[in-house]
């Protein structure tokens, strides 16, 4: 019997491990994708997530905040993060990152990263310098920071490859 033939139809779906992307998959994600799951935790260690729009730049996610926003506190107290980021065109393409956040005051990071998200907006073509101003201009806030994660651990997940596997285990069932 082939390996295939001895494995219990509930194993595929526990031991998930080999359901991975290749690292080049993992980074088309990342550069290509637009929207991350972001999560920090409270003061009293409860955790919150939320949808942020994020923009690789000098290799790191990087998102903004102003210091009225509750990530901005609990990334100042505690740098801990987690990004899961999906395929854009296939959900169960899935990407997480842990690491932590660097907060900075950086205009320079701002306009690019307000550069970078138009372009990408505009599939690609980059914006007037009038569209980019006009854009800065929502941004601009006193108290604005930008965040960058620095990756510790990468984690992904496949699950096409893991819904293959047991199309191949049930049609080897039908068979027998």
């Amino acid at each position: 019997m082939g390996e295939e033939e001895k494995h219990d139809a509930w194993e595929t779906r526990r031991n998930i491990s080999t359901f991975t992307l290749s690292g080049n998959e993992i980074e088309d994600i990342i550069n290509n994708s637009s929207h991350a799951v972001v999560s920090w935790v409270t003061k009293s260690n409860e955790p919150v997530t939320a949808v942020m729009l994020y923009v690789v730049l000098d290799g790191r996610i990087t998102v903004t905040s102003t210091t009225n926003r509750a990530k901005y506190h609990a990334w100042k107290r505690n740098p801990s993060a987690s990004f899961c980021i999906w395929d854009e065109r296939n959900i169960g393409r899935q990407v997480t990152l842990r690491g932590t956040i660097q907060i900075t005051k950086d205009d320079e990071l701002l306009r690019r990263y307000t550069q970078a998200f138009l372009t990408r907006a505009m599939g690609g073509n980059p914006p007037t310098n009038d569209r980019l101003e006009k854009e800065l201009a929502t941004f601009q806030a006193p108290d604005r920071h930008m965040m960058q994660l620095h990756v510790q651990t990468k984690l992904s997940h496949d699950l096409n490859a893991l819904l293959e596997k047991e199309v191949r285990m049930r049609s080897l069932e039908e068979l027998q």
